[in-house]
């Protein structure tokens, strides 16, 4: 089924389990004014949620083990719950925090020291602190965002059945606590969704996948995504030393194949905070061979070293020294 055949369904049919849904809130709210407007906006919201959405992730894989019913009412749930309401209200919402002074590399002065989120040699494969090398200069919170992978020196990040998230160098992997810190935020149960080397996927209702939230200090938290269901080694309110092992690499959520998300932000929503510049400490960092081979973007002036902090981008293969 074609990618727009997909939408079209979903459309439709969501307009009409709203219409449904707002006549029967109805009948059991009569003359409720909340209840009325929420029956008309639902469908605006909806189908905003639905043009953000396809544009941003190809299809669901969904679709290949469930009836169109039950794809369009899972699609719905994620449209409506990530991008209707947190994605759209977190582009908003840091601007007014820092009164349209989103924090830089020039006016934001970080307080904890943080060494890469990972044991061994990683690619930054996307992401930086300047607005070329941005993972996503306009949202907010994932504005000085990371992707990691390991890549191979033919600039390839798996080798053999691309279907299989173990044929990628970075699945399974340690994943490692950037700083000290406790955890106050975590998701351990969301499937890993489908990977085919070519298209983004999201099977979990929740963007990031299996995630870890750790809080380092008043004003700096660090978000780290996409990890294996069930490898999460630590609870909420546990407290984290640098460096310790704390869950596993893998492609929950909105991926395209195994990475880790990784990015410091203002405060504990991965949505609603501001992302924060964030310079490694004591790290190791040259030019990945044949990385353009892995991608064709440019990636000048990726390396940042200032004393023993470097701010990196993508095109360069990093690990803790």
């Amino acid at each position: 089924m074609s990618n727009w055949l997909q939408f079209i369904i979903t459309w439709v049919v969501s307009i009409v389990i709203v219409r449904v849904l707002g006549i029967v809130l109805r009948r059991f709210a009569i003359g409720s004014t909340i209840i009325s407007i929420l029956g008309k906006w639902w469908v605006l919201l909806f189908v905003i949620g639905m043009v953000a959405n396809i544009i941003g992730i190809s299809y669901l894989s969904w679709l290949q083990d469930s009836a169109p019913l039950v794809f369009v009412m899972k699609m719905s749930i994620i449209v409506f719950i990530q991008v209707c309401t947190w994605q759209m209200i977190g582009l908003i919402v840091p601007h007014f925090r820092y009164r349209f002074r989103l924090p830089s590399k020039e006016n934001y002065v970080q307080k904890g020291d943080y060494i890469l989120p990972f044991t061994g040699k990683w690619t930054v494969a996307n992401g930086g602190v300047t607005k070329k090398l941005s993972h996503s200069w306009f949202l907010p919170s994932q504005r000085y965002a990371y992707d990691f992978i390991i890549a191979d020196d033919e600039g390839k990040s798996s080798s053999g059945d691309k279907r299989s998230l173990h044929s990628y160098y970075c699945y399974d992997k340690d994943i490692v606590a950037p700083g000290d810190g406790k955890v106050v935020g975590m998701h351990n149960w969301h499937k890993d969704s489908f990977v085919d080397g070519k298209n983004a996927y999201c099977d979990s209702i929740n963007l990031a996948g299996n995630y870890i939230v750790i809080k380092h200090n008043d004003t700096e938290y660090s978000a780290i995504t996409h990890l294996v269901p069930g490898s999460i080694k630590v609870k909420k309110g546990d407290i984290v030393k640098q460096g310790e092992v704390i869950a596993k690499c893998g492609n929950s959520g909105n991926s395209s194949e195994p990475h880790i998300h990784f990015q410091l932000q203002s405060g504990k929503s991965f949505f609603l905070s501001a992302g924060l510049p964030i310079a490694f400490t004591n790290i190791d960092a040259q030019e990945k061979l044949n990385y353009n081979l892995l991608d064709k973007r440019p990636c000048d002036d990726n390396l940042q070293v200032v004393g023993n902090k470097s701010y990196i981008a993508r095109g360069l293969e990093v690990e803790n020294a």
